[in-house]
């Protein structure tokens, strides 16, 4: 009977770790919506008819393989920005066994981390997260890119933080 229950009490527990959302989602999550707050979410489908419509002027073939893009960012004239640090928040909080980190800008009032995470040789997600004084953002792309797709994405979306994507360029 004792070897029951604590087999049933270890498996209610491993369900509640797998229930449990990742550090990104959470983070979405606590500040969307929220006053002095911007977020933008992009489905999947949403970027494939972006893809359809672009077709005859461009070469959108990576634009159609993105799954999804959510774009978290503080507003500059924000009363909040001292007292949050995304990076902080999301940063030290990520399992570094799961996300490669790609570059890194230090600056005296911002930094600036992108991060990926690979599968199976291409990249599955891509994190841009920025924290600072004055800037504070986080960026989640989805899909299956090249590290050198990701470069060119910096001039097609002309949004807060994808500006940080240029410094993948060769």
């Amino acid at each position: 009977m004792k070897k029951i229950i604590i087999g049933l009490i270890g498996v209610c527990l491993t369900g509640m770790t797998f229930a449990q959302k990742d550090v990104v989602s959470a983070v979405f999550d606590k500040y969307a919506g929220n006053e002095g707050f911007t977020t933008v979410n992009i489905s999947g489908d949403m970027l494939k008819l972006f893809a359809q419509a672009e077709e005859q002027r461009r070469d959108t073939t990576f634009t159609s393989k993105l799954s999804e893009v959510r774009i978290l960012a503080l507003e500059k004239d924000c009363d909040k920005p001292a007292t949050i640090d995304l990076r902080a928040e999301v940063y030290d909080k990520l399992d570094k066994s799961v996300y490669k980190e790609m570059m890194t800008v230090k600056q005296s009032d911002e930094d600036v981390i992108i991060l990926v995470r690979e599968s199976n040789g291409r990249i599955a997600e891509l994190l841009i997260i920025v924290g600072g004084k004055d800037d504070n953002a986080l960026i989640q792309v989805k899909g299956d890119m090249l590290l050198s797709e990701m470069a060119d994405m910096a001039g097609q979306y002309q949004m807060k933080g994808f500006d940080h994507l240029k410094m993948l360029e060769k």
